[in-house]
């Protein structure tokens, strides 16, 4: 068994200490990332992690927040990625430390190149292509043979496939990074990456991943003429092609990719929530970020179309979307922080009676 030294452990104690506090959990869990980096093989500290983010409340705002972009009963394959995504980037404290290293768009030589291979990756991540993710890379590898700078190139490949959930390809590209050169703050992305791609499969907040079925079944209800799972991927793949200079080929014959599909055992979410309520009928009364978000443009624009055409939008693009109730335990706050205030950013002390619904 390995011997760490006193200060990881004196680390993972403070990540104890302010993972217990409401919205501590994200601070908490970059510092076991933090000794990830220096010890992989940490096993206390990643599952600190997961301790951290089984937090009812964490759960519970995540769910929230991720239900703002993607209705939980949408299984289609490509929405469990950006789920993924979007709680990476809910909960990391990475991204500021990226912007003051580097501008976006990646290092200016190859900034074209980069650009192509991303829109590509978006394919897949927006349009559930998953071809593109094979044709990105190609596009990415054609860029690092041409970088004047390799390491701000792999760095930046990797940190945009983990920004869009890719977690495996990031991992793939920062290890290379990291072998190649002495890079601290590649390490430390890697470490974090790993640990989202090897628990992935049961982030607590996330619904249990789908083929598209329960979607399918739910748009016969809302719209009928929509166009289902697969027919809606074969389009976009038909429009992709028309794009590109060559048609793709894929890399590995389709024979293979189903015997791997086969032989890899099923992930199953996380056991602490039960969703099967996924598969009931329509809900009742709207989410209550729905309705608070509607109460604010009331609150706002009373009198305004535009605010009342948003309103209109809002109840309709959201009648299907199902209330998440909060925990029953209060908010647990760090006594030490001063108290949060809505009034403090909203600028308005009115708008502290619209959290109360």
């Amino acid at each position: 068994m390995p011997t760490y030294p006193d200060y990881l452990h004196q680390t993972l104690a403070r990540a104890r200490e302010e993972g217990q506090w409401y919205c501590g959990q994200a601070d908490a869990a970059a510092l076991c990332f933090d000794m990830l980096a220096l010890f992989p093989d940490c096993q206390e500290a990643s599952e600190l992690v997961y301790e951290l983010f089984c937090d009812e409340w964490c759960i519970y705002d995540n769910r929230v927040a991720v239900q703002q972009h993607i209705d939980e009963w949408d299984d289609r394959p490509w929405q469990q990625r950006r789920r993924l995504a979007l709680s990476f980037r809910f909960m990391s404290r990475w991204d500021g430390k990226y912007e003051a290293m580097m501008e976006r768009g990646g290092p200016e030589d190859v900034r074209k190149i980069l650009a192509d291979g991303k829109m590509e990756l978006l394919g897949a991540y927006c349009l559930g292509d998953e071809e593109c993710t094979d044709y990105a890379w190609s596009i990415f590898a054609d860029a690092l043979h041409k970088a004047k700078y390799p390491r701000e190139t792999l760095h930046w490949i990797g940190w945009q496939y983990a920004d869009l959930g890719f977690f495996a390809d990031a991992a793939e590209a920062l290890g290379e990074l990291c072998s190649r050169f002495n890079d601290d703050k590649a390490r430390r992305l890697l470490a974090e990456v790993i640990w989202w791609r090897d628990n992935a499969h049961h982030i607590p907040w996330i619904p249990p991943a789908g083929n598209g079925s329960r979607y399918d079944r739910m748009m016969e209800h809302i719209d009928p003429s929509a166009p289902k799972t697969k027919d809606e991927i074969l389009r976009v793949r038909t429009e992709n092609q028309k794009e590109r200079i060559a048609p793709y080929r894929p890399s590995i014959d389709q024979r293979l990719a189903n015997l791997f599909a086969v032989s890899m055992p099923e992930q199953n979410s996380s056991l602490i929530m039960g969703w099967s309520f996924l598969d009931a009928g329509q809900p009742g009364e709207p989410a209550d970020w729905v309705k608070k978000n509607i109460q604010r443009l009331e609150h706002w624009g009373e009198d305004d179309e535009l605010h009342q055409e948003m309103i209109a939008d809002m109840k309709n693009r959201h009648r299907w979307t199902r209330n998440i109730p909060p925990p029953s335990t209060p908010k647990c706050y760090d006594p030490n922080q001063p108290p949060f205030n809505a009034a403090d950013i909203l600028g308005d002390a009115d708008d502290d009676d619209l959290d109360e619904i």
